[in-house]
């Protein structure tokens, strides 16, 4: 029972400052806050211009990988609001993957059969991690992605640059938030905005993904596109360091 009283009592004050650090957060990041609700609804957007031109199984396998991006922007920001920017790469890592996946699965027969038949262990599992490498996903025009996918990993792995960001050796101290105070809110911001840019190039890529999907929804989606994107754009140039990193082509 003690053992159980300490335990909920560890994890009880970490939703306590989960919750303290997501309203701070988000409300010192000012208007910036809002670009994932955006983009969150343009995936949205996105599935109700195409979910009715599905023409097989691999394109709806395809459409939900998709959906899946979205979860990985929700997820990933609410780990951002609350501090932990390694979680909030990492589950753009898995966005940008999903996405290589999805463009794999519609254009080759062979990855759609490895990827259904994967059961998680054994040899279907060996056959799906040799054929969805970041270097086999991510070639030709999906090139954008590779950048996107490296530097996301890089900050989602365990290496001195992202544990170091754990530890106070001066006062001895462990936390396990990443993002210290002195980083709200301009790295935050500059997270953030480097997050967003990268869903978009996720939802700029899905015109190679889907390309027979066409009428009025999917021209008011590549509208709705552009005009975030260049919300984004405005807001990396107010946080240069941002913009320099995740932007091409503002």
């Amino acid at each position: 029972m003690i053992g159980s009283t300490v335990a909920q009592s560890h994890i009880n004050s970490q939703f306590e400052a989960d919750e303290q650090n997501r309203k701070a957060v988000r409300k010192s990041i000012g208007a910036a806050a809002a670009l994932p609700d955006d983009l969150a609804e343009l995936y949205e957007l996105h599935y109700s211009a195409i979910g009715t031109q599905l023409p097989d199984y691999p394109a709806e396998v395809a459409a939900a990988l998709y959906v899946a991006c979205r979860k990985h922007l929700v997820l990933g920001t609410t780990a951002l609001f609350r501090r932990y920017a390694s979680q909030a790469f990492r589950e753009t890592r898995a966005a940008v993957e999903a996405a290589g996946i999805a463009s794999a699965i519609r254009r080759d027969e062979e990855s759609f059969r490895i990827f259904r038949e994967d059961q998680g262990s054994g040899e279907s599992r060996r056959a799906a991690r040799n054929r969805f490498t970041s270097g086999t996903l991510f070639g030709g025009d999906l090139a954008r992605l590779k950048d996107l996918y490296d530097k996301a990993s890089e900050r989602s792995h365990t290496n001195r640059r992202t544990f170091g960001h754990h530890l106070n050796l001066s006062e001895g101290t462990f936390s396990y938030q990443d993002l210290r105070d002195e980083d709200i809110p301009r790295q935050v911001t500059n997270y953030l905005i480097w997050i967003s840019a990268a869903h978009l190039t996720i939802l700029e890529v899905a015109d190679l993904v889907f390309p027979d999907a066409e009428g009025d929804a999917v021209a008011n989606f590549k509208t709705e596109r552009q005009y975030l994107g260049e919300r984004i754009c405005r807001f990396g140039l107010q946080n240069k360091e941002a913009y320099l990193e995740a932007s091409e082509g503002c």
